[in-house]
């Protein structure tokens, strides 16, 4: 069992921001699968280690379209961001210190959680702002607005 299915109200109504979500909610889910397996340490930190650098690449997209589209909660959206790699270490760590445990009931929830919020709340925004004020970001990897 998954520990979290994409739900089309997760949608920020922008394409490229939708499928950086739907992947990390697949890296959850292959997360979760991997402490249910029974796989080693190594193993599990591999896998928790692909959702961590997957995720730095969400993270920067989202700070670059907020620059480009003179977002007015950049800055906040990015503090958010900020404090999330810094967890993202802690628990990182902890995985490498061998602490199965923790980071099999704490980091699967914590992350399903966050990202939820993350989605409903700040990625929300920028999506209707982008929608709202039909702003086409000028990157060659524009933004699909949907």
């Amino acid at each position: 069992m998954a520990l979290m299915a994409w739900d089309d109200s997760y949608s920020v109504n922008v394409r490229e921001i939708d499928g950086q979500h739907r992947m990390l909610v697949t890296l959850m889910n292959q997360l979760h699968e991997a402490t249910k397996s029974g796989c080693s340490n190594d193993e599990l930190c591999e896998v928790f280690e692909e959702v961590i650098e997957y995720t730095k690449f969400p993270f920067a997209a989202d700070e670059r379209l907020m620059r480009e589209i003179r977002f007015p909660e950049y800055l906040l959206h990015r503090a958010v961001h900020e404090d999330m790699k810094a967890r993202l270490a802690d628990l990182r760590e902890q995985c490498e210190n061998g602490r199965r445990s923790a980071v099999r009931s704490m980091t699967l929830q914590f992350l399903r959680d966050w990202l939820i919020s993350h989605i409903a709340v700040e990625d929300q925004a920028i999506g209707r702002y982008l929608n709202a004020h039909a702003v086409v970001p000028d990157s060659p990897a524009a933004v699909s607005i949907h």
